[in-house]
């Protein structure tokens, strides 16, 4: 109980006695503390805006995103109210020791975003620590001055057009997985009632994180045939090429789930083994189960490790008692090599594509479909959740089988 003499008046006040550089028509929102006519302030992690905003927003009658600022407001003055009222003679320093504490301090956007990578590199998630870690770097080159209050639906759009601009390039695939990102943040924060504005959504006043057809990646079998007889008398090449086409063969197995192999994961005919990139996020972990072909059990032997025990990997690419950096490195390695001699292999065959990794994935999923195998068999090899997923990896039928449908159309002979 609070046995002050006198009364501790809080209030959220626009400090107009602090302007900013890039923004001299704003202020920023504070925190105002008033006891024994001394006053203090106390920053709202990214709250500006001009008198006029402010009038708006703290107007009973505001509402909207107006609404959101005023009740977030509320809630920041509510809580410095409880703290006050918990503490049994007040001051500034017991004041500042609570309501400033690393458990209940409004935290930034970056904070939130650096914690996060940090929770990541802890998990081993390297590949997703380091996407958190490029989201953030690229929404502070967007806007040096990034804050939650700043994200809008509005503001977002425009960081998406900011993104796929000539200047900036990026794809809508990438797009897409940065809002992804911020989304999470976004969620967090409001979980921890640092914002509350929600910007996401499916209204035509929330903003919708673009869904991208991505650039098919399969090949046609002529191109495969030409890959597979290839002869090489370059190692580089030769050992690339066996990667891929043992990818390809092994229902497109991606070469971080290739370098993680282990003998024990060869049980009679089949190759069972669980997805690394799925193994730590579904609760129900579903086993791959694929078909040995002996042209896969040949580029074991050619190419595998010789010591054949259960716990030893199949392929010298890791190695035991590496860490988790260490291995991360070492594939990222493997596939920037294989990506970098199987493009000389595709120029050598007059191939008109930069054949990467990811086409021998595309590739399997695209041949099978072709064949007539149904896209729950396909979406179960490859591991996916869901058969929606697996349609991206699906390519369109090839141009003379278009051809032949189109031709149809008009071949009246079948009437």
């Amino acid at each position: 109980m609070n046995n002050s003499l006198e009364k501790v008046n809080t209030s959220i006040v626009l400090k107009k006695t602090k302007r900013f550089k890039d923004e001299k028509d704003r202020y920023p929102v504070k925190l105002q503390l008033s006891y024994r006519r001394k006053q203090k302030f106390y920053s709202i992690a990214g709250e500006r805006c001009t008198p006029e905003e402010f009038e708006a927003i703290i107007n009973p009658k505001s509402k909207n995103d107006k609404k959101v600022r005023r009740e977030k407001y509320n809630a920041i003055q509510r809580r410095a109210d409880k703290v006050i009222k918990e503490l049994e003679i007040f001051t500034f320093e017991d004041f500042e020791k609570e309501y400033l504490g690393e458990k209940g301090r409004a935290a930034t956007i970056q904070e939130y975003f650096e914690n996060k990578a940090k929770e990541l590199d802890a998990a081993n998630k390297l590949s997703s620590a380091i996407l958190y870690r490029a989201t953030l770097k690229s929404l502070e080159q967007f806007d040096k001055n990034i804050s939650f209050s700043k994200i809008s639906p509005k503001y977002l759009k425009a960081y998406e057009n900011w993104m796929v601009s000539d200047d900036e390039g990026k794809t809508y695939t990438t797009v897409g997985v940065y809002m992804r990102n911020l989304k999470h943040i976004i969620n967090r924060a409001i979980k921890n009632r640092v914002t509350i504005s929600y910007p996401f959504g499916s209204d035509k006043d929330k903003y919708q994180i673009p869904v991208s057809n991505n650039t098919k990646k399969a090949l046609n079998l002529e191109d495969i045939q030409k890959l597979v007889t290839y002869q090489s008398d370059i190692p580089q090449e030769m050992q690339a090429q066996k990667y891929w086409i043992f990818s390809y063969l092994c229902s497109g197995m991606n070469m971080v789930d290739i370098a993680n192999l282990r003998y024990k994961n060869i049980q009679g005919n089949s190759l069972k083994f669980i997805r690394q990139k799925t193994k730590d996020t579904t609760k129900v972990k579903t086993e791959i189960d694929v078909f040995l072909t002996p042209e896969a059990i040949e580029i074991i032997d050619q190419i595998g490790c010789k010591n054949n025990k259960p716990e030893d990997y199949i392929f010298p690419i890791l190695e035991k008692g590496m860490s988790e950096q260490e291995k991360y490195n070492r594939v990222k390695q493997h596939i920037k090599n294989t990506n970098k001699y199987m493009k000389k292999i595709a120029e050598k065959l007059e191939i008109d594509v930069k054949i990467t990794t990811y086409y021998a994935r595309h590739s399997y999923s695209t041949v099978l479909k072709r064949s007539g195998v149904s896209i729950d068999f396909i979406r179960e090899q490859l591991g996916h959740q869901t058969t929606k997923v697996t349609q991206n990896y699906l390519d369109s039928f090839e141009d003379e089988q278009r051809e032949k449908f189109t031709a149809s159309l008009l071949d009246f002979s079948k009437n």
